[in-house]
This record gives C-alpha cells, sequence and structure tokens, in this order.
C-alpha cells in the first residue's frame, strides 16, 4: 500500500470544514479494502468520502477527509493523524500526521451587576468579563459617560483571561452629587479595550446607569408641600361643606347620581395591562408593592393592584387610552415604568379597546440601606472593615468559580470589594448607602490579626444597627515544608481556614530555606483546612488541629504532578513489535488514544495530559490481534504503583486473532430436492496459500454428512473453491478478519448422469441384459468398466452420479461376462449434464 496525503499543513477555523486529499494505491496482488479513520480527534468533527474504499492490484482511488473543528478549541498548532488500514491485513497500516493551525478566535462578554446603582458621591458596580474565545485574551475595561461627569475607576485596572474563564472587577463611578432636586441620573457605557477589542464603531460591551441621589431629596420638599396642600385642602372642605348643608336632600341625591354615572363611565373599559415587577440590583420578582395606573389626570391613580407573591400584576377594565405605571412599597424607591425616577420621564402605555399590553416589566430599586455596630477586640484600632458581594449567593453566585487547586472559599473571603472603612480606636461603624436588598460579607483585617467574616442579609432599606464583629489575636501558628519531585517548592500558596478565619502565605525562595513557610495569628484552639498549590502541581489538603496556644511544627507537605505521561511497548507473541495498534487510556472522565509506532522502534506508544493520581484502563486493540485490557494505578508522581511489571513502563505481548471458515455443502438431486453431500473437496486459497478439507461423508457426532471447517486462517481475502465429480466447481471469494467465524454453505447442482435404453432393430424393448460403461480412452485395455447395470423392463437403465467431463462408451452384453451385443459410439459427457443415449441390437447380433 502506497499513501500521499495533502495537505500537510492547514488553516483550521471552528466551525469551518477542512479537506485532506488522501491518495491510496494498492500495491499487492489481490483485491483489498482500507479503513481511514483520523486519530487525535473526535470521530464526530470527522467524516470520510468515500467510507468504504476497495481497490484491484495496482489501482489507485482517492478519499476526501473533512474535518470540522467546534467551538472552544484552543487556538495553535492540533496534531492529528490519518491512519489507513488494510482491513484483510492489519499490519498493513500507514500513519500520516496533519497539523491543524486553529486561529485565534478572541471574544469576551462583559457584564454589569447591578446594571443600576442608586448612592450619593460613588457608586460600586461589580463588572463580570468572561473569555469566550479559543485564545487567551489580554485587556483592560473602559467606561464612557457622554456628559463626561462622572470619572471611572477599575480594579483590577487590567484582566488576562484563559479561554473559558471569568474574571471581576470592581468598578467605582465617582461624580459631584446634586443638592436639589430628582435624583440626577447618569447613564454610561463599557467598552473592551486591548490587543483583540473590537472596532470602535462596534456596540458597547455593556451599559449601566448611576443614580445619584441628591443632598437634599423630594421627601423634605414633598413634606412642605404636603403641608400646603393639607391647608387648602381644609378650606376647600369647609367651604364645600357648608355648600352641600344648605342644599335640599333632592338636590344632594341627584348629585351623587350624577357623579356616580360619571365615575362609572370613566373607569369602565375592556382593556388590561400585566407584567412583573423585579428587583433590578438581583434580578428577583418582587412582591406586596403597590403597581398604580394613570390616565389624563397625572395627579390622580385611576386604579392600583398589589403585587402577586411572583411580584405580577394584572390591572383590568381599562377604557382605550395612554397610560402610565407607578410602583410604590416599602424599602423601595418610587419608580415609573419602566425605570424612571419621575412620571414625566415615565414611558407611556398605550392599549387600543379589548386589547390585553402584557409582560411589561418595572425594575425597582431598593432604597439604600445602613449597617452599624461596633469590632471587638483588644486592639482594634487601624482595622479595616471591607464590605463584599459574595460569590455563593445573589448576585454573582455561580459567576466566578474557583481556580482548580484554588483554597476553599469561606464566607466572603474572595468577593467583590464593595467598599472599605477604617475602624478607629472605639471600634464603631457606620455603613450608609448600601444597595439593598442584598448579601454582603463583612471582613474585618488588621496585620497580626486573624480576618473574621460575618455575613449580614438586609432588606430593602433596612437600617441594621447593634452589627458585632470580633477581630481575633491568634496565638497559634503552623510551620513546615512543601516539597515535590524535583525538591523544595518556592512561591507555593499555602492558605489556612477554619469556616471564619483565613490566614494564607506563601513558601520561601531563598536558598536554604526554599519551600518553607508559617501560618501565623491562628486563633486556637481550633481544627483547620490547609490547602497547599503551586503551578505544574496537583493541590494537596491536610486537616490540621491545634491546642491552646500550640505552634505547630514540622508540617511535611509532598506535592504530586497535575500531569503525567505514561507509555510502553507493544510487542507480538512470536517476537518484534506491534506497530499499528490501537492504545486508548481512560478512568471514565478522561480518555486519551494513540497508535503504537510503525517506525523504529516498533510498538512504542506514549500518551501525556493524565491526570494524577488515578486509575487508567488500557486497551490494545488491532484488527488481527486479539485485545487486551490492562488496569494500571498511577501515583502523584507518576509511578505505576500497580498493574505492570514495570513502574516506568506498561508492556503486552499480543496474540494473533486467526478466522474460520465453516458451514455444509448440499447437493441437487435430479429429482429436484437437496441432499447432504460428503467428499466434496473444499479449497481455500489465498495466493500461493492453500489449504485443502474434504466434507464429512458419514455423520459424527455433532458433524453430520457434508459439514467441513477450515480454520487457522489469517485475515485477509480468499477463493473458496468447491468440487465434486460429476458437478460443476462452484467458487466465492471472502474477506477475513482477525477472529472471525464465518458460515459459509454451498448448494451443488445435480451430478452428471446417462440414461442408456436398449431396442431391436425391429422395435420393443429388450430386458435383462447387462450394460458396461467405460472412459473412452480406456476402452479395448484391460481396464475394468466405471459402472455396470442391468436394463428394466423396458430396456432402461440409468448410470448416475457420473464423474464428468470425460468421454465415455456404453457397451451391451447378453450378461456382464457374456457375448457383446452392441457398442454405442463415444460419447462427450458435461458436468452435471444428463445425456441419453439409445443403443439398438439387431437380430444378427
Amino acid at each position: 500500500m502506497r499513501v500521499d496525503l495533502e495537505p500537510r499543513r492547514v488553516v483550521a477555523p471552528p466551525r469551518t470544514p477542512v479537506t485532506l486529499l488522501a491518495t491510496v494505491t494498492n500495491t499487492s496482488a489481490l483485491i483489498t479494502g482500507y479503513e481511514v479513520r483520523v486519530l487525535g480527534a473526535d470521530p464526530s468533527w470527522v467524516s470520510v468520502e468515500p467510507a468504504d474504499l476497495r481497490l484491484f492490484p495496482d489501482e489507485t482511488a482517492a478519499v476526501a477527509v473533512s474535518i470540522t473543528l467546534p467551538e472552544g478549541v484552543p487556538a495553535g498548532d492540533r496534531r492529528v493523524a490519518v491512519q489507513i488500514r488494510d482491513v484483510a491485513d492489519a499490519t498493513v497500516v500507514a500513519v500520516e500526521e496533519v497539523v491543524l493551525d486553529v486561529p485565534p478566535v478572541p471574544r469576551a462578554t462583559v457584564r454589569l451587576d447591578p446594571p443600576t446603582v442608586t448612592a450619593g458621591t460613588t457608586g460600586t458596580f461589580a463588572v463580570l468579563v468572561h473569555n469566550e474565545g479559543n485564545t487567551v485574551q489580554h485587556g483592560r475595561i473602559v467606561a464612557k459617560d457622554p456628559e463626561a461627569k462622572t470619572t471611572f475607576t477599575f480594579r483590577p485596572a487590567t484582566f488576562s483571561l484563559p479561554p473559558g474563564q471569568s474574571a471581576t472587577l470592581a468598578l467605582a463611578a465617582q461624580a459631584r452629587r446634586p443638592w436639589f432636586g430628582d435624583p440626577a441620573l447618569r447613564p454610561f457605557e463599557l467598552r473592551l479595550d486591548g490587543p483583540s477589542a473590537p472596532p470602535a464603531d462596534a456596540p458597547p460591551a455593556s451599559a449601566g446607569v448611576f443614580v445619584q441621589k441628591p443632598r437634599f431629596g423630594r421627601g423634605l420638599l414633598a413634606l412642605l408641600g404636603l403641608l400646603f396642600a393639607v391647608t387648602v385642602f381644609a378650606v376647600v372642605i369647609t367651604i364645600a361643606l357648608s355648600s352641600v348643608v344648605n342644599r335640599s336632600a333632592a338636590d344632594r341625591d341627584l348629585a351623587l347620581q350624577v357623579a356616580q354615572a360619571r365615575d362609572a363611565a370613566a373607569a369602565k373599559g375592556t382593556s388590561s395591562l400585566s407584567g412583573t415587577v423585579v428587583d433590578i440590583s438581583t434580578g428577583v420578582p418582587v412582591a406586596a408593592v403597590a403597581v398604580e395606573v394613570f390616565g389624563s389626570d397625572p395627579a390622580e391613580p385611576l386604579t392600583g393592584v398589589s403585587t402577586s407573591d411572583a411580584g405580577t400584576f394584572t390591572l383590568d377594565a381599562l377604557p382605550a387610552g395612554d397610560y402610565t405605571l407607578r410602583v410604590r412599597g416599602a424599602g423601595f424607591d418610587e419608580t415609573w415604568y419602566p425605570a424612571a425616577p419621575t412620571q414625566a420621564d415615565a414611558q407611556p402605555v398605550t392599549v387600543q379597546v379589548g386589547q390585553v399590553a402584557s409582560g411589561l416589566t418595572i425594575l425597582v430599586g431598593g432604597v439604600p440601606a445602613t449597617i452599624s455596630g461596633t469590632v471587638l477586640g483588644e486592639d482594634v484600632g487601624g482595622a479595616t472593615l471591607t464590605v463584599q458581594l459574595p460569590l455563593d449567593a445573589d448576585p454573582l453566585a455561580g459567576n466566578v468559580p474557583p481556580e482548580p487547586g484554588e483554597a476553599p472559599s469561606t464566607a466572603g473571603t474572595d468577593g467583590a470589594i464593595v467598599r472599605q472603612s477604617p475602624i478607629g480606636s472605639d471600634g464603631t461603624f457606620e455603613l450608609t448607602d448600601l444597595p439593598s436588598p442584598a448579601v454582603y460579607d463583612l471582613v474585618v483585617s488588621k496585620e497580626g490579626y486573624a480576618s473574621t467574616v460575618q455575613r449580614v442579609d438586609v432588606a430593602a432599606g433596612e437600617v441594621r444597627t447593634g452589627v458585632r464583629l470580633p477581630l481575633l489575636q491568634g496565638d497559634g501558628s503552623i510551620a513546615g515544608t512543601v516539597s515535590g519531585f524535583d525538591g523544595p517548592i518556592g512561591e507555593a500558596s499555602v492558605v489556612a481556614s477554619n469556616g471564619q478565619v483565613v490566614v494564607e502565605t506563601v513558601t520561601v525562595t531563598e536558598a536554604g530555606e526554599a519551600g518553607t513557610f508559617v501560618l501565623r495569628g491562628l486563633p486556637t484552639p481550633g481544627t483547620y483546612t490547609v490547602v497547599v498549590s503551586a503551578e505544574g502541581y496537583a493541590a494537596s489538603t491536610l486537616n490540621l488541629t491545634l491546642s491552646e496556644g500550640q505552634a505547630l511544627t514540622g508540617v511535611s507537605v509532598v506535592l504530586g504532578r497535575d500531569e503525567v505521561a505514561i507509555g510502553g511497548n507493544a510487542r507480538l507473541e512470536g517476537g518484534g513489535g506491534a506497530g499499528g495498534v490501537s492504545v486508548t487510556v481512560s478512568d471514565g472522565a478522561l480518555t486519551v488514544q494513540t497508535v503504537t509506532q510503525s517506525t523504529d522502534p516498533v510498538g512504542r506508544w506514549d500518551v501525556t495530559g493524565l491526570r494524577v493520581p488515578s486509575t487508567y484502563t488500557v486497551t490494545f486493540a488491532r484488527a488481527d490481534l486479539q485485545s487486551q485490557v490492562v488496569s494500571v494505578s498511577v501515583d502523584a508522581f507518576g509511578n505505576v504503583t500497580a498493574g505492570a511489571s514495570s513502574s516506568t513502563t506498561v508492556d503486552v505481548t499480543m496474540k494473533a486473532a486467526q478466522a474460520s471458515i465453516s458451514g455444509r455443502v448440499t447437493q441437487t438431486t435430479q429429482g429436484g430436492g437437496a441432499v447432504p453431500a460428503g467428499n466434496v473437496q473444499v479449497t481455500v486459497s489465498s495466493g500461493s496459500q492453500q489449504r485443502v478439507v474434504y466434507t464429512a461423508s458419514e455423520a459424527n457426532g455433532s458433524v453430520a454428512v457434508g459439514d467441513y471447517v477450515v480454520d487457522g486462517l489469517d485475515p485477509g481475502t480468499y477463493t473458496v473453491t468447491f468440487t465434486r465429480s460429476g458437478t460443476r466447481a462452484n467458487s466465492k471469494i471472502v474477506v477475513l478478519t482477525a477472529a472471525q467465524q464465518l458460515d459459509l454453505p454451498m448448494l451443488l447442482e445435480a451430478p452428471a448422469g446417462i440414461e442408456v435404453t436398449v431396442r431391436h432393430a425391429g422395435g420393443g424393448s429388450v430386458a435383462g441384459l447387462a450394460v458396461l460403461l467405460y472412459r473412452a480412452s480406456e476402452y479395448g485395455t484391460a481396464a475394468q468398466p466405471v459402472l455396470v447395470g442391468t436394463t428394466d423392463a423396458s430396456g432402461a437403465y440409468d448410470f448416475v452420479d457420473v464423474d464428468a467431463p470425460e468421454n465415455y462408451i456404453v457397451e451391451v452384453r447378453t450378461t456382464v461376462d457374456g457375448a457383446v451385443l452392441a457398442t454405442s459410439e463415444p460419447i462427450t459427457l458435461k458436468a452435471s449434464q444428463i445425456a441419453s443415449l439409445p443403443i439398438t441390437i439387431t437380430d444378427d447380433d
């Protein structure tokens, strides 16, 4: 077999098919089929046309191999191999390597959470950046304010994200706070900036609104207006009541009827409005808030309802027209549909007669909350109180998963920072203007002390007081060393946590003390989970218990590799390497495939990227060999601890898998039926190799007449010929694979025969005469006749099961040893031919 593959290197963008052309030439002397596979690629990515390839000797054909990589395949060179295997002889294998150049596809999404923040001078947002591309994304986020009145600060300022990972940035928006009037709306947009940033005319990556409350809100102004309105209302009521008292009862009744009729007509209609009220900071529906609808009179609502437990509302029986919707509720800012602070900014909703306007979503924000309390401890001055949005609670839940090997997060220790406040010597603190409702982690930290965390869940506009946060001075410590397969490991991360306290450090890198660490300030007594991790190593977790004031030393942590390679050799039972053997290594979650080498050293195989420690199932398979399965255990240092004779290699010896052909041969009778045929010669040949057996002529146990078996056949293409005297030979071409047991029955035609009829020259049949059948080449010699018979009452006798093709002469005698009465002309008998031979006896005879 000769194979030529083009191209050897091709650019393969994800979701775009690339085609490789393999030209295959059959250099053997037999008709051969070929199987084409792509190694190193998922079968669902690959299509082969034609799927089945069968070539005559010296024939050449082309096979188109199409590979479509899915989204998410990392950018860079990806090596795959095209394997072409002879289905008849699995030892004939060609493996051609191809390099797929996957171009970088940078793509990142930016989400602002929450999209709207209400605060005073400074508003804090969380910016979630997710790399959806196939290459590392480097860059930064920039914010643009159309009015250029807001200053934006990002922490951290830049990011670097591998494919599929996310990062959270804290965004602080700061602007001059208005003194009076309505809240100031400061919209802004976020854009990606960096080497792979989208063009300037592309839509923004995200957008948000910073709502600044005035220093003197509308509440005070509204109170003064309310007092004035109450005074005017009282005067009007007094005048109106005086007028009403002086009117007659009939006039009063008539006025009431007219007013009632007018009100009923105004409120009667067939249209309706429905929708949901949603908390803008959490995305959760808000229950039990009032939704009011305003018509032509902007000061008086037509009707109103309260939202259900699911946050939904429905306003029925409205006449056609334009309406504005207002939402009010305890702990929430007054909001007009869809998210406007005033009625003038609201978006009107228009309904026609009988129309149902559904799907309306009104976004409401909670009145800022306040948290106050005291930090307790012997020396709290200089401590820092950090307010964080935790990653295990809304709205950031699940957005930023921990990195592999990272210390388990405790409440709030790695969340998005909302605010930081220094603590004075008296320990008191007050946190105002916190977005609500929300869940926060309050983290108290000070150098030389153990950080403590307390989680608080504040309702909308809640004023939480009396919060007590302890600042613990730890008197315990843990010291030890971190080493790996190459010795001490510097800059390894060591994190200790007990659910409330988190202390972390890194190992020393200086010579003489490399790999050492000390965790100080641990409150005792207590039990700590210590997580040790380093780049290129698998993380290790320890559970250590400290007694009162204990300084634990001598902790030794040995880190194993995070990934290892294993390999070995596949050999043939008779000696030599076994090339082209498919090797599959799997632990259930991870599966890696390769093929043993067909060049020196033949049979060698290696796989990389295996996670350890783990137990792997290694499967060896080749079409002409018996498959083998080995279970091996690999420790954290890449050593094989079980399942192989060596700690460094996994070797196997492969046995040949031979095939067999069996079946039953039957033969058609002259009467039209079929009977088993014994002594039929069965010849199985392939090239110069040939095997000959005969069908059974007698039954013996499970073997019946006509049965045959030919075993010990190597995989390949064979010609099977069935031969029996007097019958035409029959042949079939079969292709045998390794260990195949082929059932091949055969029906032969009826054997040849001669129907002899002896009559007198004057007419009439002659019975009781002997008829002798001779081969024409032996007639007149001392050779005995082939067959002998006696004519029946009609002068006939049939010679059956006669060898053919052959030339025969029939002789008629008075008896077998008597006088010769007549001799026929030579007759040529073909295989399976039934010939009629009349013989006439004269009176002289």
